[in-house]
């Protein structure tokens, strides 16, 4: 064999195309090369050549120097052997990609520190991605801020088994040049390692424990893929295992009792509870939440979701664990209240409808505390056609809603509580003297009348009454209208209902009469039935008022209010004047227009006496 490798040097058969040790391919032009470098030429005869001038040239010399050069071709050819071996060695050496085991290897921890357990796995991606806490690492690296999921797992892989995409991956295969050789030799080479450890010296593992790893692999296989194992064996230092997170959610849990005792309820807090608290564990207690006294133990428990095992459980990849006496506990009940007893006539007022002596009455408790409205019944004794000065009983009672009161923290002095109640001039009342009466909302009272009086502009009618001749002209201008005398005609021993109010309003007005301006003083009485007072304002039942319209008050005066049917046996006409403005959107209120209503307020006091 006088053939070699163009690759790796090493000899090999003349008719072969791959060498059998680096696989390289022989090209043609390296074989014919190699084959004419080793060709040896005819021996020559004595015809005058090298050769044949040589060994006539040995044959006359002496023994001796004969002798000498033996020696030196001795010499020559042992040199020339150490020079082959020589190269045969650095070739062998330097032709394999030699990779350290501990280059290769990542360690997946499972458990806590003190009751962890090891595997060790080639580093490669997806070995990486399969890792348990694979979540809590990348968690806590540089690359969780970016989600960069790649850059965190080509940072733990072996550079010797990243993806043949990886910008590195043909940086660390420097004995080879094709992409596709290397991904032949890292194929082989994962499926040859495997990491052996000893079972009982990966259990139970603590930080700073140590652990050998032996590596099995086919050392022949390998060296065809032109690779290399060293550090076979090595020792690994358990580091990086966590303490679990210890759960306590009960110190985190309040318990409130509130309302009285024997009817006390109790409110579970649970605001305070972590998330992860929340996640693992449900909380509850033993009790209803009502019915509860002083004295009595509650028992809350948290429950959990998560069992140990190992002595731990993990949620999104981190560690906790729990005491599980510390998953009851109990508290006793107290600072629940007695019952208070409640005033349900605090805020209680009687409500009137109707008017007195025919007043009917019902319960306002608009004013009374939430609970008395929502929990005490009231009941009223005689509440129909009564009058001012009458007495009525009313009576407070739960009946059904004694227990929701007590809920409340309430109770009644007994069953029923009775209290009397006594009609009061506050009351409507029907009045038989014009002088119970405080003033009069002419402007509520007479509204309707006083629109009439707004109206009469540019008519010949005032308030409805023809005040002026037809075809001579109309009111222009209402300047004022002043409240006059007020007149009331009752019977005199009891006030009712056949009461009839007379009022005066004086009114001036600025006319157009024949072509002329002129100021007239109009009297206008307005009568109403059934005056009545309530909280001291007088008031009319009746909103159908008759009116009468003079320029002569006595004439009024005479014709309606002091007439024989007024003044007959068994009534009493008496008279006020309140002396209020009544408001109207075309009066005017002037010095002249008050001085006037004075001059007419005069007349009405010479009027009063006249009507008495």
């Amino acid at each position: 064999m006088s053939k070699f490798c163009v690759n790796c040097g090493a000899q090999l058969d003349d008719a072969a195309e791959f060498c059998k040790e680096c696989g390289a391919k022989q090209s043609v032009s390296a074989a014919n090369a190699n084959a004419e470098a080793n060709t040896t030429p005819a021996a020559p005869g004595n015809d005058g050549s090298p050769i044949g001038a040589m060994g006539e040239k040995l044959s006359s010399m002496s023994s001796e120097q004969k002798k000498k050069i033996g020696i030196i071709s001795a010499i020559v050819a042992a040199a020339v052997i150490l020079i082959i071996v020589a190269v045969t060695v650095i070739v062998s050496l330097t032709k394999y990609q030699k990779i350290d085991c501990k280059e290769l290897y990542f360690v997946a921890y499972d458990g806590i520190n003190g009751q962890a357990t090891a595997q060790v796995y080639l580093a490669t991606p997806e070995n990486i991605y399969s890792d348990p806490s694979f979540d809590s690492k990348f968690r806590e690296s540089k690359y969780y801020e970016d989600y960069d999921y790649d850059g965190f797992v080509n940072s733990l892989a072996s550079k010797w088994l990243l993806s043949k995409d990886d910008k590195d991956f043909k940086d660390a295969w420097t004995k080879f040049d094709s992409k596709k050789d290397i991904e032949k030799a890292q194929s082989k080479l994962i499926d040859e390692i495997e990491f052996k450890v000893d079972k009982k010296e990966v259990e139970n593992l603590k930080n700073g424990d140590t652990f050998k790893v032996k590596v099995k692999y086919d050392e022949e296989k390998l060296k065809k893929r032109n690779i290399k194992l060293t550090n076979t064996e090595f020792t690994v230092t358990v580091e990086g295992l966590v303490e679990p997170t210890v759960l306590d959610p009960l110190s985190n849990v309040t318990v409130k009792f509130t309302g009285v005792d024997g009817m006390g309820e109790m409110e579970l807090d649970t605001s305070a509870l972590t998330d992860i608290e929340s996640d693992a564990f449900y909380v509850y207690s033993d009790w209803y939440y009502d019915d509860l006294s002083n004295g009595d133990v509650v028992t809350v428990t948290a429950e959990p979701y998560y069992s140990l095992s190992g002595g731990y459980f993990t949620i999104d990849g981190k560690y906790y664990t729990y005491d599980e006496d510390s998953l009851t506990k109990e508290f006793t009940v107290e600072g629940l209240t007695g019952l208070e007893v409640l005033d349900p006539f605090e805020g209680f007022e009687l409500k009137y409808s109707g008017v007195a002596p025919d007043l009917d009455v019902s319960a306002n408790t608009e004013n009374c505390p939430e609970v008395v409205q929502d929990y005490v019944y009231f009941e009223i004794d005689n509440r129909y056609g009564l009058d001012i000065g009458d007495t009525v009983t009313v009576t407070a009672s739960v009946g059904w809603y004694a227990e929701e009161l007590a809920e409340e923290g309430y109770k009644l002095a007994s069953d029923e509580v009775t209290k009397k109640f006594t009609i009061g001039d506050e009351a409507p009342h029907y009045i038989n003297d014009i002088k119970d009466a405080k003033s009069l909302d002419v402007d509520t009272v007479f509204e309707s009348l006083l629109e009439d009086i707004d109206d009469s502009v540019g008519s010949e009618y005032l308030a409805n009454a023809h005040v002026i001749d037809y075809g001579k002209g109309q009111i222009s201008k209402i300047n004022s209208v002043t409240v006059g005398e007020s007149y009331l005609v009752a019977p005199s021993e009891v006030a009712s209902s056949s009461n009839v109010l007379y009022q005066f309003l004086v009114v001036e007005a600025a006319c157009d009469i024949d072509g002329a301006s002129t100021t007239k003083t109009f009297y206008v009485l307005a009568m109403a039935d059934s005056a009545y007072v309530a909280d001291g304002e007088l008031n009319i039942d009746d909103w159908v008022i008759e009116i009468a319209v003079s320029e002569n008050k006595d004439e009024l005066l005479s014709q309606y209010v002091n007439t024989e049917s007024n003044t007959a046996e068994g009534k009493t006409l008496t008279t006020t004047s309140f002396g209020k403005a009544a408001s109207s959107d075309s009066s005017s209120k002037t010095d002249d227009s008050s001085s006037k209503a004075d001059d007419s307020s005069s007349k009405a006091d010479d009027s009063s006496s006249k009507a008495a």
